[in-house]
């Protein structure tokens, strides 16, 4: 009895195991998958949302035969569709129905903004996105001339996917890296954000040219509407004002006709806000080292004196880029240093009862202090021209 009593409980033992052992109920087969690289977003004239995506092909995702990104091999490894709605959400329902694979966006790193949507706001797609529970918010919000199809119609050469060319451009160590997340939270927050401006290049010197994409600068945004861009001069400014300085190239005349590069590495911006009844302040004291790239000056860098003259040019295009930021700033009303913030921060009570709802033409008239201390800690391997006489 005790035997065939042990037998019974072992039996049920093993039809509740073999009940777990079922599998997945909700499995999803990669077959039945389209996983996004990017999408782009854009208003059309009539008003309505044009959403672009572009999904790898299964078929042609062997290895490269040869040279080439997009066109190895004679035909592309991806490919790209559109469509048009009243809502985000229902130009990318309809785009589905002719899709035999469901739409996948977690592996999404880049969303591109078209310049006719980033002017009109581009608030409308933070509730597509946010919905979405696959849609990541760590992924690149980056604006482009024009439309934002033409942008993803780009055939790069270095990489197989334009996609992986726009995310390793806004990622990289020279770009102030711009995420959903981070865009969200300065709306939110009634701040003024910015966005990595980018545009299709056609390269030069090739007999058969083809488009790169190529970092500009970066969108300047009244809230959610774009009103400029940031380049040049004040996109390197406006790295110091946030204090997130990215590896840049500066170059200036030293002499007149004489020209120097300076590669800045490393940099930091100590910024301090100062209320004087209904005025503001910022002093600002900026560190920066560099590295010299390049000296048409034909001076004799090792001598310190000379040292110090770069140096001393060297801080004040620094101090150039950050004033030509803030021109441009508070020509347009447009905090994109989040400077409101650290007001916030260090007088909450002003910022909260006084400053707040005036903020926009309290910061057209504030006051910038600069002091820039810069440094050059290489020449690199030589102090002087090689075809210069050494005497």
């Amino acid at each position: 009895m005790t035997h065939r009593r042990r037998l019974f409980v072992f039996g049920m033992m093993i039809t509740l195991v073999l009940t777990f052992l079922t599998g997945c109920w909700d499995r999803t087969e990669t077959n039945d998958i389209a996983f996004v690289l990017t999408s782009s977003i854009d208003l059309e004239d009539d008003g309505k949302y044009r959403v672009t995506f572009m999904l790898p092909l299964p078929g042609s995702m062997g290895g490269a035969s040869g040279g080439g990104g997009g066109t190895s091999g004679g035909g592309k490894s991806y490919y790209i569709d559109s469509e048009v709605g009243t809502t985000i959400r229902d130009a990318t329902s309809k785009l589905q129905m002719r899709i035999s694979r469901r739409l996948f966006l977690s592996h999404r790193r880049t969303i591109v903004l078209g310049e006719k949507l980033a002017k009109a706001g581009i608030g409308i797609m933070f509730d597509d996105a946010a919905r979405t529970p696959e849609s990541r918010l760590t992924c690149f919000l980056v604006v482009t001339k024009g439309k934002g199809y033409d942008l993803l119609n780009a055939e790069p050469k270095f990489e197989r996917f334009p996609s992986e060319v726009i995310r390793e451009i806004t990622k990289s160590k020279r770009a102030m890296a711009t995420s959903t997340k981070d865009i969200g939270l300065a709306l939110s927050f009634n701040s003024d954000p910015i966005l990595s401006y980018l545009e299709a290049k056609e390269t030069q010197g090739a007999k058969e040219p083809s488009q790169e994409i190529q970092l500009i600068g970066y969108g300047q945004f009244k809230g959610d509407r774009m009103v400029g861009i940031y380049k040049n001069q004040e996109a390197n400014g406006l790295m110091w004002l946030r204090n997130y300085v990215r590896e840049h190239l500066l170059t200036f005349p030293f002499e007149s006709g004489k020209d120097i590069s300076i590669l800045v590495k490393e940099g930091h911006a100590n910024i301090k806000p100062i209320l004087q009844g209904d005025k503001v302040i910022f002093e600002l004291s900026l560190e920066a080292k560099g590295v010299i790239g390049e000296d048409l000056s034909e001076q004799d860098l090792n001598k310190p004196e000379s040292i110090h003259r770069v140096e001393r040019k060297f801080a004040e295009q620094v101090k150039k880029c950050v004033q030509a930021a803030i021109k441009q700033m508070q020509k347009e009303g447009t905090d994109s240093a989040q400077l409101g913030l650290m007001i916030w921060r260090s007088h909450p009570n002003t910022w909260n009862n006084d400053l707040k709802e005036r903020w926009r033409a309290v910061f057209k008239e504030a006051e910038f202090r600069i002091k820039v201390e810069a440094s050059i800690t290489e020449t690199g391997l030589i102090n002087q021209n090689v075809t210069k006489d050494g005497r």
